[in-house]
This record gives C-alpha cells, sequence and structure tokens, in this order.
C-alpha cells in the first residue's frame, strides 16, 4: 500500500451536509454573532417583555373596570336617593296647599268646638301624617327664621329694615326643603337689612 493512501484514510472526511441543515447552522450563527446570545434565549427575552406588557394592560383594565364598578354603584344608589326628586317636589305644592287651607281655617275658626274647628283639626292631622310620610322618604324642612341668611338653602324674594343683626331671615314665605341633605327646594325668604 501506497502512504499516500493510508495518511488519506486516518484524515476525517468531510461528509457532504444536506442543504437545509447548512442554512439553519448558518443562521444560528448569524443570531450567535449578532447578538451574543443563544437564539431561545432572545426568544424568552421577546416572550418576557410580551408578558410584562400583557400585565400591565391587564392591571389597567382591570383598575378601570373597578372604577366604572364603583361609580356605577354610586350611581345606582344615588338613583335610589334621588330618583323620585320630580314627583316630591310636586307632593311639595300639595304641603303648600295643606299649609294654606291651615291658615285660612285658622282664621275663620273663632268659635271654639264648632264643626269648623273639627275639620281644621281633621286637615291638620292629615298634614302630619303627610309630613312624616315625606320625612319617612328623606325629606326634612330647611330652617328659615331665625337663621342666617344661606344662599345655598335660601331664595331671597325681598329686604326690610329690622333691628339686629343684616343678614338674618325674618319670614318665610314659602318653605324650602331638604332631600337626603341635597337641596330639593330653596326656602323663599325675607332677610334683614
Amino acid at each position: 500500500m501506497n502512504s499516500d493512501t493510508s495518511a488519506n484514510s486516518s484524515a476525517p472526511v468531510d461528509e457532504p451536509k444536506k442543504e437545509g441543515e447548512e442554512q439553519e447552522s448558518s443562521a444560528a450563527k448569524e443570531a450567535q454573532d449578532n447578538s451574543g446570545q443563544d437564539p431561545a434565549l432572545a426568544r424568552m427575552a421577546e416572550l418576557e417583555a410580551k408578558l410584562q406588557e400583557t400585565e400591565k394592560k391587564y392591571l389597567y383594565l382591570y383598575s378601570e373596570f373597578e372604577n366604572f364598578r364603583r361609580r356605577n354603584e354610586r350611581d345606582r344608589l344615588d338613583f335610589l336617593k334621588f330618583g323620585h326628586e320630580s314627583f316630591l317636589k310636586e307632593l311639595l305644592q300639595v304641603v303648600d296647599n295643606f299649609e294654606r287651607a291651615i291658615a285660612h281655617a285658622k282664621s275663620f275658626s273663632a268659635e271654639k268646638g264648632g264643626p269648623l274647628t273639627q275639620v281644621l283639626q281633621g286637615v291638620e292631622m292629615i298634614h302630619f301624617q303627610f309630613l312624616e310620610a315625606l320625612k319617612g322618604q328623606g325629606v326634612t324642612p330647611v330652617v328659615a327664621v331665625g337663621a342666617k341668611f344661606d344662599p345655598a338653602v335660601h331664595e331671597a324674594v325681598g329686604e326690610e329694615k329690622a333691628e339686629g343683626e343684616p343678614g338674618i331671615v325674618l319670614k318665610e314665605m314659602q318653605k324650602g326643603y331638604l332631600l337626603h341633605n341635597r337641596l330639593l327646594r330653596a326656602a323663599k325668604v325675607i332677610v334683614a337689612k
């Protein structure tokens, strides 16, 4: 045998690589060379970034939903508390008429025990019962006479000269009412100058 053939047989022989394997290994080598990282680590870092972004979006949407839920609950409770406000305003006109009828009947009921006195007592009892029903719904009268004028609950319809401190409510022309501490109707008042 020739020494040349023995040398050739001991040297490693390059096997021909398939075309797809060659492209894969060259792409992996390029990725390692370009980023200095293993492609699997780069993919994992990319997925972790997407996960963090998704978590941020989730937390944002969760907090938005909680705010929506709280706001919706507050609106629902407000509707239950104040939803019948316009109906109560109409009923206040009935209360005003009861008070006018009582005041008018008192001016004519000079004789005690007469039939008008008994009717007056009946109307006063109905008026009281009506006010109690309104109170049960959260309607309370505004304090006016003798109180300091408060534009939040009083509506000045006139001024009069009076002794004492100016700005004090002297007369109440029409009662004001609150619904659960929110103004339902302002009291129309005369204020001291």
